[in-house]
């Protein structure tokens, strides 16, 4: 076999490197490279056309007898690539976990209809040992259009672990003896085609395992587990299927299907979205077509797979960093297998590799956590829409409130704007009023958690047996520890944050690298023993509801009280069955449940989210205020929303107060367009991490002077928001200009995947 010098992608800080590969691999398989004195999963890219002169190594192993992925997700992989300014290799694994490996010795009898080979010649192996990858890459073309052409391919072969034993006969001549219980395994299998479910088997034959263990071990039967996992499918329920208003089917039939098309679904929160999204899916699904359904938080994965499964019962699968290993690993064969029609999942199911798609849903699509903070940084509702490019298909952005982005791409015509203005009959909008913290604290003489409006608003609500929900967008018992002597506050050593106190554990804690110590006595810097907490979290907020309402049912919702998997399902479950009497919680709390009995909200600082150095901070507090007021009143019940607030006339609070999106937009679209920014103008943000604070600004300062593409505006090197994380100082460098611009950037000057710079593409954040 010949082997000549191929580019391989590894999913690390490195460069693509070059080793030693057979001649004709096809770009897109998997390899086992060695890095040092350590092994790791490659990439192969295809020859080099420039080889280095030094030494080469040679690949440890081809992993994949032919890539994968189908051709229009390794597509959409290359442009992510080149337009965020990463490796596919480190992309690959969002869409294939590492430990999913081909089976080599796949099946013989699904080649023999499709290669004329001798009996070796009908294993995949005997064709990666004679080099045979053309014949490979054309048996992978068959397998994407037909999976059932290699049935065998990701099955393992090991009995451990989740799945499902199948049981097949190797073809092997009967023996002159056999018992009769093995007789009866044998003619089973040999009536069902040669191979069947060994508990199917077992049930059927009347055996026990140990009829099959002997047949096994004669070689008559082989037995290899197949990992098309059935862990996250759920019981089918009723199918609440309702009856669709006039505003619900003018939406639905203005997205033509077979075609692409980028729809924005604006309509008022509790307005019947999804039921669009249903009744799209189920056309789509009836055209013999899948669909790709994006949600922004796990949490609201679990609500909606009981409506789907009962739409669509045993034809969903389901995506999402709350899965462990085993279950992520069975839905993506299943995908493989083409054995999910409905893919649903959070950010990184955009990279999922679903075939033939014909219809992408993205709900809530305004929401920040579609876009990835971590290498790489792909934007999920970005990737979705240009996925829909590739597969010839509409694509539906919904919301309540859009991103201002989608929202003037929708008044410039470049997406379809679609709008729901009503509830369901018998349903309205909830009261929304402002109480204005600055008046109360001028009556009481003190600041105050519950304002008197909303503490009678609470006893009302509590009398009537209704429940109530209580926002507040930080989590932990005092926002930070003070000393009243020196004036020092108890900040992070490796953060350039302070430390948040969480009583029920006694620990002051970070929220950016885990840092956590227990509270001092004195303060260490003067030792005084003046220490206090100052501000509250929703830790604080629950104790104090407790002493006010000791016999209310209080649950509390964040990220400290839902750690274990399937606590916050439980919790949302337990409140919409009506045992919880009073919700506490951060913004997890505000997207897409649905409370039947919920008739209050309290939004307890409403302006928080103001008092932040962004220019998206007045779309997110509206945005966050307007979504959680729509929790209240949506059953039959009238809902009520209090926000509390120092700023009651910020025009975020205003329109949110009004449930005005258009007016509010109207008003923010001019303030952007002014200074520049989104959507009028495209970001990128070059981040630099080092040592010293000097060395990141050099850094950017060096890059900065390279840089020769005309019509950009260039702010900075500037300290980030958060100057230091985790020991590591932080400088920024912004640019502003054209999406051509920003992408000439990109070509021209190439970061290093080693180096201090990292690019963000379409920043959200600028902690």
């Amino acid at each position: 076999m010949t082997l000549v010098p191929t580019r391989i992608q590894l999913n690390r800080p490195l460069p693509p490197l070059t080793y030693l590969a057979p001649e004709g691999l096809p770009a897109g398989v998997r390899v086992r490279v060695k890095v040092r004195t350590s092994l790791a999963v490659g990439l192969a890219m295809g020859p080099d056309p420039a080889p280095p002169a030094a030494k080469l190594r040679p690949i440890e192993a081809v992993l994949d007898p032919f890539p994968l992925l189908p051709p229009k997700l390794r597509e959409l992989q290359a442009f992510a690539a080149r337009y965020y300014g990463c490796l596919e290799a480190h992309l690959l694994p969002l869409s294939l976990p590492q430990a999913l490996l081909p089976h080599w010795e796949a099946d013989e009898e699904a080649l023999l209809p499709h290669w004329e080979a001798d009996e070796d010649g009908q294993r995949l192996s005997f064709h990666r040992e004679r080099g045979a990858w053309d014949v490979l890459s054309d048996l992978g073309e068959a397998w994407h259009r037909d999976p059932a052409i290699l049935p065998t391919l990701l099955h393992r072969s090991g009995l451990r672990s989740a799945g499902f034993t199948e049981v097949r006969l190797t073809g092997a001549p009967h023996p002159p003896r056999v018992t009769p219980a093995q007789a009866k395994v044998l003619l089973l299998l040999e009536e069902a085609g040669g191979a069947l479910m060994e508990p199917e088997l077992l049930e059927s034959a009347s055996v026990g395992v140990s009829v099959l263990g002997t047949l096994e071990k004669r070689g008559l039967i082989a037995r290899m587990k197949r990992v098309d996992l059935l862990g996250q499918r759920r019981a089918a329920g009723p199918d609440r299927t309702v009856q669709l208003n006039e505003e619900q089917r003018t939406a639905l039939e203005a997205v033509p299907l077979g075609a692409f098309g980028v729809h924005l679904l604006q309509g008022v929160t509790g307005s019947g979205k999804t039921e669009v999204y249903l009744a799209l899916a189920e056309r789509v699904l009836a055209q013999g077509r899948r669909v790709l359904w994006l949600v922004p938080e796990i949490g609201l994965t679990g609500r909606l797979l009981d409506r789907l499964e009962a739409r669509f019962p045993g034809r969903v699968a389901v995506g999402h960093a709350g899965l462990n290993a085993g279950e992520k690993h069975g839905d993506v064969v299943r995908l493989l297998f083409n054995g999910a029609d409905l893919f649903v999942g959070v950010r990184n199911a955009v990279l999922a590799p679903l075939r033939d798609i014909g219809l992408i849903v993205v709900d809530e699509e305004h929401e920040g956590s579609y876009k990835s903070e971590e290498h790489p940084r792909i934007h999920a509702r970005d990737l979705a829409i240009k996925r829909a490019q590739l597969e010839g298909c509409p694509i539906v952005l919904g919301s309540a409130t859009p991103s201002l982005e989608s929202w003037q791409a929708a008044r410039n015509g470049r997406y379809q704007l679609l709008q729901l203005r009503q509830r369901p009959a018998g349903i309205t909008l909830p009261s929304v009023e402002i109480v204005d913290l600055r008046d109360a604290y001028r009556q009481l003489r003190r600041k105050v958690i519950l304002a008197p409006t909303l503490m009678q608003a609470l006893t009302d609500t509590l009398a009537k047996g209704e429940q109530a929900l209580l926002l507040l967008n930080r989590r932990g018992y005092e926002n930070f520890w003070m000393c009243r002597a020196c004036g020092k506050t108890l900040g992070c050593p490796h953060c350039a944050i302070s430390l948040t106190y969480h009583r029920g554990d006694y620990r002051l804690r970070c929220h950016l690298c885990g840092h956590e110590t227990v509270p001092p006595e004195a303060c260490p810097d003067c030792g005084a023993d003046h220490l206090r907490g100052v501000g509250e979290g929703t830790e604080q907020v629950e104790d104090h509801l407790r002493q006010l309402f000791p016999a209310a049912r209080i649950l509390r919702l964040d990220r400290d009280t839902t750690r274990r998997r399937g606590s916050f399902e439980a919790g949302l479950l337990a409140a919409e069955s009506g045992q919880v009497d009073i919700l506490v919680g951060t913004q997890m709390l505000a997207k897409g449940h649905t409370f039947p009995r919920l008739t209050l909200v309290g939004v307890l600082n409403a302006d928080q989210g103001l008092k932040v150095a962004d220019f998206r901070a007045s779309e997110r507090t509206f945005q966050l205020l307007t979504q959680v007021a729509g929790r209240a009143g949506r059953a039959e019940l009238p809902g009520r929303v209090i926000l509390q607030t120092y700023s009651p006339e910020h025009p975020a609070i205003t329109f949110a107060l009004a449930q005005d999106f258009e007016g509010f937009a109207a008003s923010e679209l001019p303030f952007r367009e002014g200074l520049g920014y989104p959507p009028f103008t495209a970001l990128s943000l070059y981040r630099a991490e080092a040592d010293t604070p000097k060395a990141a600004r050099d850094a950017l300062d060096a890059f900065r002077q390279r840089l020769t593409v005309p019509g950009l505006r260039v702010l900075g090197p500037l300290e980030a928001a958060v100057p230091r994380v985790r020991d590591q100082w932080r400088m920024h460098l912004l640019l502003k200009g054209g999406r051509g611009a920003l992408g000439e950037v990109l070509a021209r000057h190439p970061l290093d995947p080693a180096g201090s710079i990292s690019l963000d593409r379409d920043p959200l954040q600028f902690g």
